[in-house]
């Protein structure tokens, strides 16, 4: 498997190109690897287009964190800002 960030920047690349089913295949590797990493979940955040879309990431990162992660306190604030993010693009929409 590629390095993660390696993995980033081919998310970002097919992001810029409007591709984004592919790109929302490979940050699901990277989360399902490192299911803290911030940036990922930025460039998830970005993929989505409308309301339904946020809603349905908004479920998909609970369901990551109940599941995936184990550092409670890191969880905690890690968890805020992204649904932070989210809430701000909700905002913006």
């Amino acid at each position: 498997m590629a390095k993660l960030w390696e993995l980033l920047d081919q998310a970002y690349y097919l992001i810029g190109k409007n591709r984004y089913s592919e790109a929302q295949t490979i940050l699901d590797q990277i989360l399902h690897a490192d299911p803290q990493n911030v940036d990922a979940w930025d460039a998830y955040i970005r993929i989505c287009t409308t309301r339904g879309d946020l809603e349905g990431l908004r479920l998909y990162i609970t369901k990551v964190w109940e599941t995936r992660v184990r550092d409670r306190d890191y969880l905690h604030a890690t968890q805020r800002f992204v649904l932070q993010r989210l809430d701000e693009k909700l905002n913006a929409l």
